[in-house]
């Protein structure tokens, strides 16, 4: 298929999805039928055909795929829902899977998102962040963010997660946004700066999910965040609902909040307030206050996996731990393999967590940087740990990080980021041998895996 017929296939794609996505809305349980039939048509290659069918099946028979259908259809707006789920799932989904496949021949990765953070600036000091003091100098040129996201849709890339600091902060981000009507970002905020007039502007291209960051509770978010932010994000669901706009929530898993955020009827909250997915983070000390006691015990990262994969299929919302569902993704997927950083100075990360790099984009295109020696050190050496529950490089396996860094001349990007490899390192290593006690278990017992062939060695198992 030329360049030229697939993006316009695309193009046609995004607006039939949309006018059959309206039109289905109207009866949903009736009509989706025909906006699966749709979606088969658009279907690039054989392997997409086989992830229709699974998604088929699992509309007609599964109670928990079929809670979440009736939310996107009853609790969002179908004019802005319609675009949202027109990009997610043929974009971001089907056309992605077909660029990737093409751009392998050509061992050029695809990303399929790509994390930027255009400024470090922050109206907040949350506790053990990794955002410092930034003024608007330091910022990413507008230019250069507009450079990446077209870079990045011509290999294939339609998703992009927008950082910072508090990307709200940004005067150009909206509009550049607005340019960009078939990608999705997804914008992770700290909620206090969203108003009616914000979210107005959302509606220009209707691509933007807001994901709103939330530590628990009142007395949680507060702790951490400050006074009065715990009301400011409960004000944004709360006109984010009346919009009618999908959005998220973001958790930073902490030994302080893990009580708060382990209770079933918090996340029940979060859905009835209007979010329909979330992601939850571990605590990383790689920040200007950076401090390990912050992390949350092994124990806790175990225990916080079973809760959320009791939950999931249980409540009308969709929690993803970014660490503990590593197993369904195939490990860290960092370095290009499936997502990239790039920071406040343009410099091109592995992770938002490994603040080390080799390249600016600034200087070089984004296909080039993808295949810089320090990312594709750490793609030939994914996974790290045949126990995918124990992915990162950085606390999981953090001599890998070492290694990787040393070998390859990778240099931290702000004063203190090679804490984490350096003042940190017999912290990390030690948390590393108590995350393999705790989690080797649940690997072979829950997840049906055999025994890691460290700790088959360790016990003299042949």
């Amino acid at each position: 298929m030329s360049n030229k017929n697939l993006r316009l296939k695309m193009y046609l794609g995004d607006m039939l999805f949309e006018s059959i996505f309206k039109y289905v809305a109207k009866d949903y349980k009736r009509r989706i039928p025909k906006l699966i039939n749709l979606v088969k048509r658009f279907s690039p290659d054989e392997g997409t055909d086989k992830i229709i069918r699974i998604v088929e099946e699992y509309l007609q028979k599964d109670p928990a795929v079929q809670r979440l259908i009736h939310r996107v259809f009853t609790d969002y707006d179908p004019n802005y829902a319609s675009r949202i789920f027109a990009n997610v799932i043929l974009n971001v989904g089907f056309f992605w899977i077909y660029f990737n496949n093409q751009n392998s021949k050509r061992d050029i990765p695809t990303p399929y998102t790509i994390l930027i953070s255009p400024t470090m600036r922050c109206n907040l000091q949350c506790l053990g962040c990794y955002a410092g003091n930034y003024t608007k100098n330091d910022d990413l040129p507008p230019e250069i963010v507009e450079r990446i996201i077209k870079e990045g849709e011509e290999i294939g890339t339609y998703f992009y997660t927008i950082l910072g600091g508090e990307p709200f902060v940004y005067p150009d981000l909206l509009d550049i946004v607005n340019r960009h009507p078939r990608s999705v970002f997804q914008i992770f905020t700290n909620a206090t700066l969203l108003d009616e007039r914000k979210i107005e502007r959302f509606w220009k291209s209707k691509n933007v999910v807001p994901v709103l960051s939330i530590e628990g509770g009142k007395e949680e978010t507060d702790y951490r965040r400050g006074v009065g932010v715990y009301e400011k994000v409960v004000n944004a669901m709360d006109l984010l609902k009346k919009a009618g706009i999908p959005f998220g929530y973001s958790i930073t898993l902490t030994r302080n909040n893990f009580d708060a955020v382990t209770k079933p009827e918090f996340y029940q909250w979060l859905a009835d307030k209007g979010a329909f997915f979330g992601w939850t983070f571990l605590y990383m000390p790689v920040g200007k206050d950076d401090d390990p006691s912050l992390m949350p015990t092994p124990e806790q990262r175990a225990e916080y996996g079973k809760f959320i994969r009791r939950i999931r299929g249980h409540l009308p919302i969709y929690p993803m731990d970014f660490w503990n569902d590593a197993p369904y993704v195939g490990g860290c997927i960092a370095g290009g393999t499936r997502y990239l950083h790039i920071n406040h100075k343009g410099e091109v990360e592995p992770c938002i967590f490994a603040h080390f790099a080799v390249d600016n984009i600034k200087e070089k295109p984004l296909v080039e940087v993808l295949n810089s020696q320090f990312f594709r050190e750490i793609r030939k050496r994914q996974p790290f740990h045949e126990n995918l529950l124990l992915p990162c490089m950085i606390i999981d396996s953090p001599w890998i990080l070492r290694e990787i860094v040393q070998k390859t001349g990778a240099h931290p990007t702000h004063p203190g980021a090679d804490d984490v490899i350096t003042k940190f390192a017999p912290i990390l290593d030690e948390y590393a041998k108590g995350v393999r006690k705790a989690l080797n278990p649940i690997w072979v017992e829950e997840f049906n895996k055999p025994l890691p062939k460290e700790e088959k060695e360790k016990a003299g198992v042949e």
